[in-house]
């Protein structure tokens, strides 16, 4: 299989790098894979996005972050892989994260938005009608810029874990189950962190954290106790300014590793990780200009991880093929909006193949593209 693959991207991958999606349905094909873009417009300043089934049609929705306009948009999925214009929601001064979760247990998803202007989160309560109740505004640390949700403290009430990129922190805030969150306190990290995600690293069954820190140039890596505390923090060393991260077993070993996107040296870090919640140290590979995002999805369906990475000031996304050794082929790009900053991916058509949606920072809207890979 990884012979095919490599086989594939050496016959497809002269004279496709740089070539870029279309908006109206344009195929593109690189290394397999193919995907059609169409792009639709939302606030000022898009720079997060997260998914969900906000109005309970059994069909993938969308939820923008506008930092310039202080609002969320809402795109509703038809099912199809298009999307139609849905409510627009405030929130705090300048959102720059949101993430998705049932906060007050009425199995109708909800969302927490970040605002990095007002250091403060905005929990808006969903109505299951795809439009969403007055923001509740809880404090968090110094210019929150990222947000991700788990069970910190095993109660089974969703947790959230903030990013300060200012106060060089991370704020824990445990939820009452009612939509309403208690902080329980501030760990510290590196300098400037930009991204967190929730993992289980060391196999124990408590959620863990990973945070990459821009100014310091590394992961900071909080193994969690299960009850709403963390360890100290270790730091691993990855490339220049990292902006984001993500989890997959990128080795195929069963545990779970790190890749991260850093802004400066234009590249990913990849992180394998070890049983005991430990790291090797890292390996990078090449992407566009400016990586902000990165997401993992089996792009090409070999049964093999892949990245996408959104690249700012390239304009576009990277696609890096695993090898199902921890390595990935180099990168072929598909163009999105202007300065991307977010990357998603989810089966919006329904067909079993992974798709993408971008933020566009300074073109006020979010590219989808859709996998058009044919069936191996």
């Amino acid at each position: 299989m990884v012979l095919r693959k490599a086989i594939a991207a050496s016959l497809l991958f002269v004279g496709l790098v740089g070539l870029g999606g279309l908006v109206g349905g344009a195929r593109l094909w690189a290394q397999g894979v193919s995907f059609t873009r169409t792009d639709y417009s939302v606030g000022s300043g898009p720079e997060s996005l997260a998914t969900g089934d906000f109005n309970m049609d059994n069909k993938l929705d969308l939820a923008v972050a506008n930092q310039a306009s202080n609002n969320v948009s809402i795109l509703l999925g038809n099912g199809d892989g298009t999307f139609q214009p849905g409510p627009t929601v405030g929130a705090g001064i300048e959102p720059t994260a949101l993430a998705v979760g049932d906060f007050n247990m009425d199995e109708k998803l909800d969302l927490a938005v970040a605002n990095g202007g007002s250091n403060s989160l905005s929990i808006l309560l969903g109505n299951g009608d795809g439009s969403f109740q007055a923001p509740l505004p809880f404090p968090a640390g110094v210019g929150p810029s990222a947000i991700t949700v788990g069970d910190f403290n095993n109660d089974g009430k969703l947790d959230l874990a903030v990013a300060n990129d200012d106060s060089d922190d991370v704020s824990i805030l445990l939820g009452n189950g009612d939509g309403s969150f208690q902080g329980v306190g501030r760990l510290h990290v590196g300098g400037v962190p930009m991204g967190v995600v929730v993992g289980d690293f060391n196999g124990d069954g408590k959620p863990d954290l990973a945070v990459c820190n821009s100014f310091t140039n590394n992961v900071s890596i909080l193994l969690g106790n299960g009850n709403g505390t963390f360890q100290p923090a270790t730091h691993l060393a990855v490339g220049l300014a990292p902006q984001a991260l993500a989890i997959g077993d990128f080795n195929g070993d069963g545990v779970q590793d790190l890749a991260v996107a850093n802004a400066d040296s234009d590249n990913v870090s990849i992180l394998l990780g070890n049983p005991d919640g430990s790291f090797q140290p890292a390996i990078a590979f090449g992407v566009g200009m400016s990586p902000f995002a990165i997401a993992v999805g089996d792009f090409d369906m070999d049964s093999i991880l892949d990245l996408a990475v959104a690249n700012a000031d390239s304009d576009n996304v990277s696609i890096l093929a695993g090898m199902g050794d921890g390595s990935f082929q180099p990168p072929v790009y598909f163009a999105v909006g202007i300065y991307a900053r977010a990357v998603a991916v989810e089966d919006f058509d329904n067909d079993g193949k992974p798709d993408l949606a971008v933020a566009n920072e300074a073109s006020d809207n979010v590219s989808v593209l859709i996998n058009a890979t044919p069936a191996r």
